[in-house]
């Protein structure tokens, strides 16, 4: 999209409501010399803190900063639907009166603190949004362009909220004759829906549209306002191409994103983890585009025929195919893998089993062994004692004998008759 602002043909919602969608970069637009007013006779700053009111009162537990510096943001486009004076004057003729909000002026220093901030951007939106919760969500202050941005934000902003009061009690007047004059619509009463997108290149290379803050008025919901804003993030001929919408769903909006075609499965979106910081207490939730955009058939070459259906079907179909085929066979490797892996341990458990037994029987055998040798000492002990005993018997014996020896040696020779000596 080229240019800090596109103007879009006027849209019809249910109600009769008309509104002329407006698509900017206020980062851009601010840094333009002589730039062109976003809406007719109204100056584009206060056009800024009208939306940043909406977003606001609409998404309170973000906080007024927060909503101030995405909106600001350098590549951040945002989507404004706005509606015609003169229809927003004859509306407000028609309309039942209202009980009249009780409206106090809040000083706007240079450096306001969120929840101040809070409060005097609802004042905006009173007459058509319910009271927000007050915040008290600590903001840090940083030294850049943006923060510089802010404070020249809060500067006007109470001068901007005074002029609205003043238009209110005009309007308060209209119910006492009949008439209203045109000053009394300001730009708070002809915004009626803001969105702000940004499209990034992911790691992985795929451009992603993100979508960062959606809101609608709450006197104009349910007239297919947000389904609208959906459809224009879908027309790649308007925001851009891209691969995939990426949206940080509440809670309470995952069924209107579900409705428009975005899913919020945890396994396809972790692609998108990237993007998971962004934004806190939300849900990841993305869309995919067909293969054959707007951007693409407002090509003149293009040319939708029958065939060509066919073929894009026959290729979406042999790619699912193939991507069938290739988990198949992964799964079935897999459990192949399971089954020699189940065999193997088994193998190795009877082998465990077997050495366990045989060592077991080693066990017995070095016992028997042991016992067996054990005897065998034991028996060549108890032999060697006997031994030594019948040779300690032995000794004693000896000493008698010699005596005996020595009595006979000692006894007179027998004289025989011829004489001799024996």
């Amino acid at each position: 999209m080229e240019g800090c602002m596109v103007r879009l043909r006027s849209v019809h919602f249910r109600g009769a409501l008309s509104a002329q969608p407006i698509i900017v970069n206020f980062h851009e637009l601010f840094q333009t010399r002589d730039a062109p007013t976003i809406l007719p006779m109204i100056k584009n700053e206060d056009v800024l803190r009208a939306v940043v009111a909406l977003l606001d009162t609409s998404l309170p537990e973000i906080g007024p900063r927060d909503v101030h510096e995405t909106v600001h943001y350098p590549g951040i486009h945002t989507i404004i639907l706005s509606q015609d004076h003169a229809d927003v004057l004859k509306d407000y003729r028609g309309r039942a009166s209202q009980k009249e909000t009780n409206l106090s002026p809040v000083p706007c220093k240079t450096r306001v603190e969120a929840d101040s901030t809070h409060k005097l951007l609802a004042e905006l939106y009173s007459d058509s949004e319910e009271s927000a919760e007050e915040t008290s969500e600590e903001i840090i202050a940083t030294e850049t362009s943006i923060s510089w941005s802010w404070e020249r934000f809060c500067e006007g902003l109470q001068e901007f909220v005074d002029r609205a009061r003043d238009r209110k009690e005009k309007r308060a007047v209209q119910r006492e004759d009949g008439k209203i004059p045109p000053s009394a619509v300001g730009v708070e009463s002809l915004i009626v829906a803001a969105a702000c997108y940004e499209l990034k290149i992911l790691s992985t290379g795929d451009m992603v549209l993100q979508l960062s803050l959606l809101a609608v008025r709450k006197r104009y919901r349910h007239l297919g306002i947000g389904s609208y804003i959906m459809e224009l993030l879908k027309t790649q001929s308007i925001v851009g191409k891209y691969d995939t919408l990426v949206a940080h769903a509440d809670t309470d909006a995952i069924g209107f994103f579900k409705f428009h075609g975005l899913t919020d499965d945890p396994l396809l979106n972790d692609q998108f983890k990237e993007l998971k910081d962004d934004w806190t207490n939300s849900i990841l939730m993305s869309y995919l585009p067909p293969f054959t955009t707007d951007l693409e058939m407002r090509n003149p070459v293009f040319s939708l025929s029958l065939r060509e259906v066919e073929m894009d079907m026959d290729v979406a179909r042999s790619q699912a195919l193939f991507a069938y085929q290739q988990q198949v066979m992964c799964v079935t490797k897999l459990l192949e893998e399971v089954k020699i892996l189940r065999k193997q341990l088994d193998l190795q458990r009877e082998e465990v089993d077997r050495l366990n037994s045989k060592l077991e029987q080693e066990k017995r055998k070095r016992h028997d062994i042991e016992n067996k040798f054990l005897m065998y000492r034991l028996k060549n002990t108890k032999e060697l004692l006997d031994h030594i005993a019948s040779d300690s018997e032995q000794e004693q014996a000896k000493p008698g004998t010699q005596e005996q020896e020595t009595a006979q040696s000692e006894e007179p020779p027998i004289q025989t008759p011829e004489g001799a000596g024996v």
